[in-house]
């Protein structure tokens, strides 16, 4: 199967009617570098940390950078730690784009806790194994077999926001994801097995992948990382991945459905983080070639039945694969579900989303990966020029078409009288 023809087409050839295009798209993206560029000048410097109700009985933690000391007459920011980051005044790119939103206030490898939008804060279990960012060596996958090459899909030449198929918006939160923490980043249009269910390819797709790279990170298309600033790495040592390490997986909701033949609940397949290693090629050998029963008799029954890979992994290779830290079974509530299906056993997503519960919600979480960094800093920026556009006026009182200045008694009494004839918000 061949992929889809991409043409390029010179601004210079364009007709009449779209010449006026031509400035918009010359200028739209330094316009967005400038932007993003003036509302982060702040983010040069070190700033003082917010402190939630947890993280103010808690001192910092020794290993904490040096830029993210307090300085105590800056204003206070929702992220913790500060970093001073460079952006080449001639480079425009997406790339220097994305570093420019994300760069300043990417969470440390290595750092104690974190504290998510909830202000729930999450400890490290103890001395973190990984204290420096891991880089190229880790391998953020999408696998496919399908062309996707329809409308609103990655693989055509255009998408729009309007119109953008939920499964996009997923696989372009992983490449973002790889962008920002300077990882790996593939996309591997997989070969189909002519007698199986379409995701049994994700299984020796992975095999080959940790021939390349020291770790994996494999997302069905419906998975996103929540919060983009906050690196693998961490989450590694938040998770406690030992040297023994395999794979990580979540466990599924307590639904009937979930359970295999022994009565345990499955792991779920959609999001995978494997660590290269000998007997890890070997897990995933014994995974791909269950269904031919060779070793694992009745398996054949998950080459299309659902829940396929899954359910093959879940009756036969987990419990092949037992020793204390083989398999590291993520909780359901941090890496699996989405608020939406927080009654479905509290799988509400805290760190790793999958949107099984409604595919649809897709976009808005990669809008939210997005918004919850551009609004703060759109709204710092509005505060920044306020004496220039905020004008107060609350010192007079309307009389007909006219403004008169009031006196300090009518002032009182407008405080008294505050909100009176208004809603919260709107008219």
């Amino acid at each position: 199967m061949s992929g889809p023809k991409y043409s390029y087409a010179s601004l210079a050839n364009f007709g009449p009617q779209g010449r006026w295009r031509r400035v918009l798209l010359v200028a739209i993206v330094p316009m967005m570098c400038g932007f993003i560029f003036y509302v982060y000048h702040e983010s040069f410097f070190p700033r003082a940390p917010h402190k939630s109700a947890h993280q103010s009985a808690v001192s910092a933690p020794p290993h904490a950078p040096a830029d993210s000391i307090a300085d105590k007459t800056r204003p206070l920011h929702r992220y913790p730690y500060q970093h001073n980051v460079s952006l080449p005044a001639d480079d425009i790119s997406m790339a220097t784009v994305i570093k420019a939103l994300y760069s300043p206030i990417l969470h440390p490898v290595d750092a104690a806790n974190f504290t998510d939008e909830d202000g729930e804060m999450h400890k490290l279990p103890g001395e973190p194994r990984f204290k420096e960012k891991l880089g190229k060596r880790v391998l953020v996958l999408d696998i496919d077999s399908r062309p996707l090459t329809g409308d609103g899909q990655l693989m055509n030449e255009e998408l729009k926001w309007k119109g953008m198929r939920p499964l996009s918006a997923g696989m372009l939160s992983h490449f973002m994801f790889a962008q920002i923490h300077g990882y790996d980043y593939k996309f591997v249009r997989a070969p189909d097995y002519p007698d199986r269910w379409g995701t049994w390819v994700k299984v020796p797709m992975m095999k080959e992948a940790l021939k390349t790279h020291d770790y994996i990170v494999f997302m069905d298309s419906d998975v996103m990382f929540h919060y983009p600033h906050l690196p693998l790495e961490w989450l590694l040592n938040y998770w406690n991945m030992s040297a023994d390490t395999l794979a990580m997986m979540s466990i599924d909701p307590d639904e009937p459905q979930n359970y295999d033949s022994k009565g345990n609940r499955y792991l779920n397949t959609g999001f995978v983080i494997a660590q290269q290693s000998k007997r890890t090629q070997e897990m995933y050998k014994n995974w791909a070639e269950c269904p031919s029963e060779v070793k694992y008799k009745g398996c054949a029954n998950w080459k299309v039945a659902w829940a396929h890979e899954q359910a093959a992994f879940g009756n036969y290779i987990r419990y092949d694969y037992n020793r204390p830290d083989d398999i590291k079974v993520l909780p359901c509530v941090e890496a699996n579900g989405a608020p939406e299906a927080v009654n479905r056993g509290g799988c509400k997503g805290t760190f790793v989303r999958h949107f099984w519960v409604d595919k649809g919600l897709l976009s808005k979480g990669l809008a939210d990966s997005v918004m919850q960094y551009f609004l703060p800093r759109l709204h710092q920026m509005y505060h920044q020029e306020a004496a220039e556009h905020i004008v107060d006026k609350k010192g007079f009182k309307l009389v007909g078409a006219d403004m008169v200045a009031m006196t300090e008694q009518e002032k009182e009494q407008m405080a008294k009288d505050a909100a009176k004839n208004q809603k919260d918000e709107g008219f």
